[in-house]
């Protein structure tokens, strides 16, 4: 389990997670009083739909503003890369100042690092060459570094296929070797079989760690994934409010009430 805040990830239903993809401040403060609004356990920043991410004391601004508008609700705050299904691509040492700033700003409990940005799997899978394993020493350094300040999310989305099961499991080994506090995977299915692959991967992944687990199974046809995480074991999953940040997400106030209906049955 992982507390941040109020809030006990790991235990009992899964948290929901809500995410805010307006584009300009007004809008984003906006988006969080609706949030506010719906039983949300965390407020997902995607900080890559902001217009002024480039300019460093903008976000602070920003930062601050939802700060004081969330009211002690968890803040997640996530850029996500267009590699891994988010709205642009930003080279690694600037997407490292930028957590890092994030992180020290003391305006936010949690943040999102992509494990794989700046090293591929297929790089550290088998046995990695010197200068692999170098990058992802520093990687694991710079994770440490961050985790003295917030709560690390360590993610891999795939929004073209779900690997097999050999390279799930290869993918959320080295994420937990990273360091994270919470390893997540979201992972696109081609049919039903990839859907239920992704969950009895979980399953059994909640028997070779301690962590907490985020995974879902995107989509339409994986849309079970994201209300049966507490009989597989995903501990967060992601709603909407409006506009999907992610394919299959289902509206909050549905997403309560079927989390509620699962959990009822495991008492």
């Amino acid at each position: 389990m992982v507390q941040v805040g109020d809030v006990s990830i790991g235990s009992g239903k899964p948290k929901i997670c809500a995410s805010i993809t307006e584009t300009d401040r007004k809008s984003i403060i906006a988006a969080a009083d609706i949030l506010l609004q719906k039983r949300v356990d965390i407020i997902e920043w995607r900080i890559d739909y902001y217009s002024e991410v480039h300019h460093w004391d903008m976000v602070l601004e920003t930062l601050q503003r939802l700060k004081m508008s969330l009211y002690g609700r968890p803040l997640l705050v996530t850029f996500r890369t267009k590699a891994e299904g988010g709205c642009q691509e930003i080279e690694t040492p600037e997407y490292r100042e930028l957590l890092d700033n994030i992180a020290q700003s003391g305006l936010v409990d949690m943040v999102d690092v992509e494990i794989f940005k700046d090293i591929s799997y297929s790089d550290l899978s088998g046995e990695p060459v010197a200068d692999v394993k170098e990058k992802f020493e520093e990687l694991k350094n710079w994770i440490a570094a961050l985790r003295q300040k917030v709560t690390v999310v360590g993610s891999y989305h795939n929004f073209n296929m779900t690997p097999e099961d050999d390279d799930l499991a290869g993918r959320m080994k080295l994420i937990i070797e990273s360091g994270v506090d919470i390893p997540k995977m979201a992972v696109m299915p081609e049919n039903r079989m990839d859907v239920m692959r992704l969950m009895m991967f979980t399953l059994k992944m909640t028997e070779q760690t301690d962590k907490p687990l985020i995974t879902m199974s995107m989509s339409r046809i994986g849309s079970i994934s994201r209300i049966a995480g507490e009989a597989f074991g995903s501990a967060v999953t992601f709603g909407s409010i409006g506009q999907e940040s992610a394919p299959g997400q289902l509206p909050v106030n549905k997403l309560e009430e079927m989390l509620e209906m699962v959990h009822q049955n495991y008492q």
